[in-house]
């Protein structure tokens, strides 16, 4: 057993899908969350500079204690997890490895289609992870950097809608039955891309897969909290506070969320 908390971390406040997630499938664990907001996107950065800021948030996680790490943030699962997992003892959990096999089981035209930032389309992190799994599906990418902006400054309804409706459609003049959401922020408008998209195409959210694997990874190591009662939750953000609590009380679906500013 081990009560130590789960660490999570994200550019902003899309991790906060994933949080959802591991609270759902594991109520009892504590869970400590950055959010960088204060220098997001991560996606229009360097790989120099994503790595040193990942590091910084991965540092006051260990400062927590955490028993392990989940990336839920694609960027940094992209560029960063492999080079930080060799300098660090607790075990990293990546979005892209998770959202990956959900594609590749997910698709019966073997068509899927990613949306995520600029960064990871350009290391194909999802293209090649799927077609690792099944060398004949076929993978378009598109980078949308103008949905995390959006986002982060709670835009509502009618600007999502508006955006998604051009940026969408490359992706509704394609063959695709599956398409995956590429970034932790999109999930947050997981209705609003339903009603831009054509029908009948299926939706991938990497956070599913990812609670269900750090759930078996923690059940093979024997990590799970000994105790009953719900798991505490702590909540940081480098950016605007009251945004962050704003997104935060709507994501996680909880009028007492707050979160610290770092």
């Amino acid at each position: 057993m081990d009560n130590r908390p789960i660490g999570l971390l994200d550019s902003g406040v899309g991790g906060l899908t994933v949080v959802k997630k591991i609270i759902g499938k594991m109520p009892h664990e504590a869970t400590v969350f950055i959010g960088d907001n204060a220098h997001i996107p991560y996606g229009d950065k360097s790989k120099a500079e994503i790595i040193a800021l990942t590091k910084q948030s991965v540092n006051f996680l260990l400062s927590k204690n955490v028993k392990l790490i989940i990336f839920a943030c694609n960027t940094a699962t992209a560029v960063a997890m492999k080079a930080i997992q060799k300098e660090i003892e607790p075990q990293i959990i990546g979005v892209i490895q998770s959202g990956a096999v959900a594609a590749a089981n997910a698709t019966k035209n073997k068509n899927v289609a990613v949306v995520a930032t600029k960064m990871t389309v350009g290391l194909h992190a999802y293209q090649k992870e799927i077609q690792t799994r099944d060398p004949e599906i076929t993978v378009s990418e598109l980078a949308t950097p103008q949905i995390v902006p959006l986002i982060e400054a709670n835009a509502g309804h009618q600007a999502y809608v508006s955006a998604l409706k051009k940026i969408l459609l490359p992706i509704n003049n394609l063959n695709i039955d599956t398409l995956v959401l590429g970034c932790t922020h999109y999930p947050i408008i997981r209705n609003e891309f339903v009603q831009c998209l054509k029908p009948g195409i299926q939706i991938i959210d990497p956070a599913d897969q990812v609670a269900n694997y750090t759930y078996n990874i923690m059940k093979r190591d024997q990590m799970f909290t000994d105790s009953s009662a719900k798991g505490k939750h702590e909540y940081y953000t480098t950016g605007d506070v009251k945004m962050f609590d704003e997104l935060g009380k709507t994501v996680l679906q909880d009028q007492k969320f707050s979160a610290q500013h770092l």
